[in-house]
């Protein structure tokens, strides 16, 4: 066992949130090359930005949904997504 694992039980994962977002989403768990990330660990905003492409990939090139879930958690999903989308688009340099 080396030391980062023994000190950390999430793995290759700063947290738990992280590593439970991973798991959500059917993600290695064990691969750190899989993610794009900056720091020694994988932060939540690394496996966030993961689901977040995912997810606009189903709603803008139809591609099948990542997870199954309710309509209710879907259209929050498309709702957040359209935003970002929108406020992206109207940046001004």
């Amino acid at each position: 066992m080396t030391g980062t694992s023994a000190r950390n039980p999430s793995g290759i994962f700063k947290n738990k949130r992280a590593k439970l977002l991973a798991q959500k989403y059917s993600l290695d768990l064990n691969d750190k090359n899989a993610y794009i990330h900056e720091h020694d660990l994988i932060y939540y905003s690394d496996v966030l930005s993961i689901v977040y492409n995912l997810w606009f990939d189903h709603f803008n090139n139809h591609a099948p949904k990542p997870i199954h879930i309710s309509f209710k958690e879907y259209s929050y999903i498309y709702c957040s997504l359209q935003q970002d989308q929108q406020e992206t688009l109207n940046f001004r340099f």
